[in-house]
């Protein structure tokens, strides 16, 4: 046991070690690591999210199946996060608490700071996560609220409320900033209308949060997947531009990235059609911490994921 404890407990030394000063920069991230979650991990491998066959439900639920299957896809995903590298990550569409600890443990250095949500999602058993080489403070484990939408515009009759399935917050301390870091992933794109009305309305809760944080003096830095394009209605939402409270700076504009990359700023390709939906918007008050030109979105193989991080750079003075 011993034996086993102390690779372990080396690495995490050598990562609180290596933890960002006041004076330098930190990386944040964030990426969609593709249904990186035990319970649904056959997606990844091109099976339906319900399987339509027994034969196939039969070969996933034989004995230690999905295990080695999991293993093999944390396998092809931890080396690319080594990648990254970045001292606060968030991630999307992982699993739960034990998905998580099997993919930090299979990085070169574990983080040693990682909350998972209580997401509750049932349908996709999909998480978030953020796996931090800065400590993680008084963490809001899910983002309770609901909020209205109407899914058929010309009919008032048919209107819902939603509540966020996937979303949280941590603090963290940069230099002299007490950042509330939102991990959020909104409802995809594939109902049409409804899901966009649906989306715009998780959005609005989002900032319903993130405002009491901002209130009380804190920074802020909302990241994720956000299943919705730069300039459109969620987006604008998040970032505050239907009301007169403070808004969020978007870290996707093009000068936030090096001019040879300004036209690589996508994210996710969908039948032959690229887009940024994944995203890191920060409080104005960060607005000058930005290192300019240094946003950055890596490549992700195909095996590793379906979509591609966002990195930037903030300054910790």
């Amino acid at each position: 046991m011993i034996i086993r404890i102390v690779p372990i407990l080396a690495a995490l030394i050598l990562s609180v070690l290596s933890l960002p000063t006041m004076s330098e920069e930190v990386k944040i991230a964030t990426f969609n690591t593709k249904f990186l979650t035990k319970e649904k991990v056959h997606v990844r491998f091109g099976f339906p999210l319900a399987f339509k066959k027994k034969a196939d439900k039969e070969m996933w639920e034989a004995s230690g199946f999905r295990d080695n299957k999991f293993a093999e896809a944390v396998a092809i995903v931890a080396p690319f996060i080594d990648r990254i590298d970045a001292d606060i990550l968030v991630l999307t569409e992982v699993g739960n608490v034990a998905d998580v600890t099997k993919l930090n443990q299979k990085l070169e250095t574990p983080y040693p700071f990682v909350e998972v949500c209580e997401c509750t999602d049932r349908n996709t058993s999909q998480h978030l996560a953020i796996l931090s080489r800065i400590e993680l403070k008084d963490v809001v484990y899910a983002l309770k609220g609901r909020e209205g939408y109407l899914p058929e515009l010309d009919d008032p009759e048919t209107e819902k409320d939603t509540g966020l399935s996937k979303g949280f917050r941590v603090l963290v301390n940069l230099g002299r900033y007490e950042v509330a870091i939102y991990g959020i992933h909104l409802i995809s794109e594939t109902g049409g209308y409804a899901s966009d009305a649906q989306r715009i309305a998780q959005a609005s809760l989002v900032r319903r949060h993130y405002l009491k944080d901002i209130e009380l003096g804190r920074s802020v830095i909302v990241a994720g997947d956000f299943n919705d394009k730069r300039g459109h209605p969620a987006l604008r939402r998040i970032r505050g531009f239907d009301d007169i409270g403070p808004d969020l700076i978007q870290t996707g504009l093009s000068k936030y990235f090096p001019k040879s990359s300004v036209g690589e700023r996508w994210t996710y390709e969908f039948n032959g059609e690229r887009n940024q939906i994944d995203h890191i918007l920060i409080s104005s008050d960060l607005r000058n911490n930005i290192k300019r030109r240094s946003a950055l979105i890596i490549r992700a193989p195909e095996d590793v994921s379906d979509h591609s991080p966002l990195i930037i750079t903030l300054k910790t003075d």
